[in-house]
Protein backbone atom coordinates (compact mmCIF):
# COMPACT_ATOMS: atom_id res chain seq x y z
CA UNK A 1 0.00 0.00 0.00
CA UNK A 2 2.82 2.39 0.91
CA UNK A 3 4.58 1.82 -2.44
CA UNK A 4 1.30 2.46 -4.29
CA UNK A 5 1.27 5.98 -2.85
CA UNK A 6 4.73 6.70 -4.26
CA UNK A 7 4.01 5.01 -7.57
CA UNK A 8 0.92 7.18 -7.99
CA UNK A 9 2.86 10.33 -7.08
CA UNK A 10 5.73 9.50 -9.47
CA UNK A 11 3.24 8.63 -12.23
CA UNK A 12 1.46 11.95 -11.67
CA UNK A 13 4.71 13.91 -11.96
CA UNK A 14 5.61 12.03 -15.15
CA UNK A 15 2.17 12.59 -16.69
CA UNK A 16 2.22 16.32 -15.89
CA UNK A 17 5.63 16.56 -17.52
CA UNK A 18 4.43 14.68 -20.62
CA UNK A 19 1.56 17.14 -20.90
CA UNK A 20 3.91 20.12 -20.55
CA UNK A 21 6.22 18.76 -23.24
CA UNK A 22 3.29 18.33 -25.63
CA UNK A 23 1.91 21.79 -24.87
CA UNK A 24 5.20 23.70 -24.92
CA UNK A 25 7.28 21.64 -27.34
CA UNK A 26 8.52 24.77 -29.14
CA UNK A 27 9.56 26.52 -25.92
CA UNK A 28 12.79 24.74 -25.00
CA UNK A 29 13.43 26.95 -21.97
CA UNK A 30 10.00 26.15 -20.54
CA UNK A 31 10.51 22.42 -21.18
CA UNK A 32 13.89 22.52 -19.44
CA UNK A 33 12.34 24.32 -16.47
CA UNK A 34 9.52 21.76 -16.26
CA UNK A 35 12.07 18.94 -16.51
CA UNK A 36 14.18 20.32 -13.66
CA UNK A 37 11.09 20.95 -11.51
CA UNK A 38 9.86 17.39 -12.10
CA UNK A 39 13.25 15.89 -11.22
CA UNK A 40 13.33 18.03 -8.09
CA UNK A 41 9.82 17.03 -7.10
CA UNK A 42 10.72 13.33 -7.39
CA UNK A 43 13.91 13.88 -5.40
CA UNK A 44 12.06 15.82 -2.70
CA UNK A 45 9.36 13.16 -2.44
CA UNK A 46 12.03 10.52 -1.90
CA UNK A 47 14.07 12.59 0.58
CA UNK A 48 11.06 13.23 2.82
CA UNK A 49 10.62 9.47 3.26
CA UNK A 50 14.22 8.22 3.21
CA UNK A 51 14.75 6.28 6.45
CA UNK A 52 17.78 4.29 5.25
CA UNK A 53 15.88 1.01 5.46
CA UNK A 54 14.98 -1.67 2.91
CA UNK A 55 11.83 0.21 1.88
CA UNK A 56 13.91 3.32 1.20
CA UNK A 57 16.23 1.26 -1.03
CA UNK A 58 13.28 0.02 -3.10
CA UNK A 59 11.85 3.53 -3.17
CA UNK A 60 15.18 4.93 -4.42
CA UNK A 61 15.24 2.32 -7.19
CA UNK A 62 11.68 3.29 -8.11
CA UNK A 63 12.56 7.02 -8.09
CA UNK A 64 15.60 6.41 -10.30
CA UNK A 65 13.49 4.42 -12.74
CA UNK A 66 10.93 7.23 -12.99
CA UNK A 67 13.68 9.82 -13.39
CA UNK A 68 15.09 7.79 -16.32
CA UNK A 69 11.60 7.69 -17.87
CA UNK A 70 11.31 11.45 -17.35
CA UNK A 71 14.64 11.97 -19.12
CA UNK A 72 13.53 9.83 -22.07
CA UNK A 73 10.39 11.95 -22.45
CA UNK A 74 12.52 15.10 -22.19
CA UNK A 75 14.93 13.85 -24.87
CA UNK A 76 12.09 12.64 -27.08
CA UNK A 77 13.15 8.98 -26.95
Amino acid sequence: VKMDYFKNRFEGILERFRFSVRMYREDKVHCEQCYQESLGEMESLFNRHDCHDSFSKRLMDCKNSYQRRLKKVYLGI
